[in-house]
């Protein structure tokens, strides 16, 4: 009759990985992309991808293995581990991209200071991480993160109109959040 615990819909191979600053977040994926010869990033907009690459410029080996989600091939992830540089705002573009590409997993990895999450407050959640100690460098990992998350976009969905795309996901939320 009622069902009050059914879980909501989620992408069974995604994780959220979770930093407190963006830089924190480059500099944890430029480490695994140095350990790990078959990671790809994928991003979905440019200026998060110019922002990885002007922050890793003296890396060019790495950024070379930087993917546009909207041009990436299925060819050219396959056998690859695939992390997401970070999160779009609508979840069902995010699942069928995951769909069209055939992955059966894949991390997210995002900061809380990115405009996503700072559209629902992470000012404050960022400061109370700082004065329980956490430091900036040390992965947040849960269940109710990536619950909340996907609460967020469901947030964001209702209030946009038509998805118009943008060069980042600040011109992403300012072009497509109707006035509150």
């Amino acid at each position: 009759m009622f069902n009050f615990f059914k879980r909501k819909e989620q992408f069974f191979g995604e994780r959220d990985r979770i930093l407190i600053t963006q830089e924190a977040k480059w500099k944890t994926l430029a480490s695994i992309c140095e350990k790990e010869k078959d990671v790809v990033l994928v991003f979905w907009f440019p200026g998060t991808l110019k922002t990885a690459q002007d922050d890793l410029i003296s890396k060019p080996e790495l950024t070379e293995r930087f993917l546009l989600a909207g041009q990436v091939l299925q060819p050219q992830i396959e056998g690859k581990k695939i992390i997401m540089a970070e999160h779009y705002p609508l979840k069902q573009k995010e699942k069928d991209f995951f769909e069209r590409m055939k992955l059966t997993g894949v991390e997210v990895w995002s900061a809380l200071d990115e405009p996503l999450f700072k559209e629902f407050g992470s000012d404050k959640i960022i400061m109370m991480m700082k004065q329980l100690g956490m430091k900036e460098d040390e992965v947040i990992e849960h269940s109710m993160i990536s619950s909340a998350i996907s609460n967020t976009q469901e947030k964001i969905k209702g209030k946009v109109v038509i998805d118009q795309s943008a060069g980042s996901q600040e011109e992403w939320l300012r072009k497509n959040l109707k006035a509150s």
